[in-house]
């Protein structure tokens, strides 16, 4: 699986993913099989190459593109999204990526965390917490490490699910290896067969996490340009 990244996002602008053609106030990108037409005030103004933004007639086609969406946006759709924290916008950065078959198939993997399911391998002394903010658990890695943890919708006991929609929500991280401070929760999801969507979001804002989604959803679903039948 390609790795999922943001800041790899940035560096995909800068070198190709740009868009096809500009049209006034929005974009259009050509990705695999589908076509999208974003507002530029979605698209992420990112120095030195926020150019890019207004260049007509590059690139027919990209892997991947970036969008960005304000706190105040996103709470527009989503009430309890907080979309200040400290005074800063919690705006969400994200990418929409053209994946194959096979690494669709990679993505959904329970077993890769089947040795922290079981507290197995090395996961002996994990640490499980309930948190009532989100109504997620967090797996930790070791017991009073806090500088990485595991997002699971239930509790990890009994047999390990089959598929990871059935349990996984996501990989946290922070700047704390002692408390949960400054933290990213990034979530991938499927938009298509061969499109995966990439984001995250603040730790506060992870109780939001299934209704941002859904924004995203119709927003990707509203941006998509219809094509022609080719069949007919």
């Amino acid at each position: 699986m390609k790795t999922l990244n943001i800041l790899v996002c940035f560096f995909m602008l800068a070198c190709g993913a740009i868009p096809q053609k500009s049209f006034g106030s929005e974009v259009v990108y050509n990705i695999g099989a589908h076509k999208f037409s974003v507002p530029q005030k979605n698209i992420p103004d990112l120095s030195p190459w926020s150019w890019v933004k207004s260049i007509v007639g590059l690139d027919q086609n990209v892997d991947s593109f970036i969008f960005e969406f304000s706190g105040d946006e996103v709470k527009s759709h989503v009430g309890a999204y907080t979309r200040k924290n400290n005074s800063l916008d919690q705006k969400i950065i994200g990418a929409v990526y053209h994946v194959s078959q096979d690494e669709k198939e990679r993505f959904d993997v329970p077993r890769k965390y089947s040795n922290l399911w079981y507290a197995t391998n090395g996961y002996d002394s994990r640490e499980v917490s309930f948190d009532e903010r989100s109504g997620y658990y967090f797996v930790y890695e070791k017991k009073g490490y806090r500088g990485k943890f595991y997002v699971f919708s239930k509790p990890p006991e009994g047999e390990l699910p089959e598929s990871m929609d059935d349990f996984f929500v996501a990989i946290c991280s922070g700047s704390s290896t002692t408390e949960l401070r400054h933290v990213s929760c990034p979530k991938q999801f499927f938009i298509a067969d061969d499109l995966l969507v990439d984001f995250s979001v603040s730790l506060g804002n992870l109780a939001s996490l299934v209704n941002v989604v859904s924004f995203l959803r119709a927003t990707f679903a509203e941006w998509k340009i219809s094509q022609p039948d080719t069949k007919a």
